[in-house]
């Protein structure tokens, strides 16, 4: 196959971050006298946006789950990964090393279910900023993963760069089954990155790595085919 297109998702694939996403929303929530364990967060919640992982906690726990309720809780939630990820950026080298290698013409774009402003900081303190054609993030899609909309409006957003781009010429990087699912479900290549979850659990896409530490278009090209 020929890549024209990237398409990455963010947390547990640019940035090592989700342990700090998992101990924000557990002290959120236990402010609310809510306790959610950390295998529970990987196994049900990891991979939502903010407002849909905290809105199915409560529902699955049968607590009030109204949105002004949801909205204070992402907003604390908010307040406290902040207070942890300013501290040490989580970088994963490998990925931040395989997107700087690659050539200026490749368009590339993220579709993440991270807050907007999450992204857009830590890729001003990696110094990415400008790399990127578009960032969709949470706020940019009706529907969280494994929907496929985020990858979906990617996808159209690459085309504005290569018009007669076709779905197969695109890959994916994620770290989460359901964003697996849902870059599948778009028709799209996908690399499922071993990060957050057992390279069994992301079985589904077209090719699982542990890191993309000296990986390169070609060799991708050849793996994926």
């Amino acid at each position: 196959m020929r890549i024209r297109g990237l398409i990455f998702d963010f947390n547990g694939v640019i940035v090592d971050d989700e342990p700090l996403h998992a101990r924000a929303v557990q002290q959120v929530l236990r402010e609310e006298n809510v306790e959610l364990s950390l295998d529970d967060y990987y196994d049900k919640y990891l991979p939502f946006d903010d407002y849909n992982c905290l809105l199915n906690i409560l529902r699955d726990r049968q607590q009030p789950f109204h949105e002004a309720r949801i909205r204070d809780l992402v907003g604390r939630k908010a307040v406290h990964y902040f207070s942890q990820v300013t501290e040490n950026i989580p970088a994963l080298q490998g990925s931040i090393g395989f997107i700087r290698s690659l050539a200026a013409d490749l368009p590339i774009v993220i579709a993440s279910g991270a807050a907007r402003r999450e992204i857009d900081f830590l890729l001003g303190e990696l110094g990415l900023a400008d790399r990127f054609l578009k960032v969709i993030a949470s706020g940019d899609v009706t529907n969280s993963k494994p929907h496929p909309e985020a990858f979906v409006k990617a996808f159209e957003m690459l085309r504005t760069q290569v018009p007669d781009l076709d779905p197969r010429q695109v890959v994916v990087f994620e770290d989460s089954y359901l964003g697996v699912q849902a870059a599948r479900r778009a028709g799209l290549k996908c690399v499922g990155l071993s990060t957050s979850y057992s390279p069994e659990r992301l079985g589904a896409a077209h090719l699982v790595v542990d890191s993309l530490a000296g990986w390169t278009v070609a060799r991708l090209e050849e793996a994926i085919e």
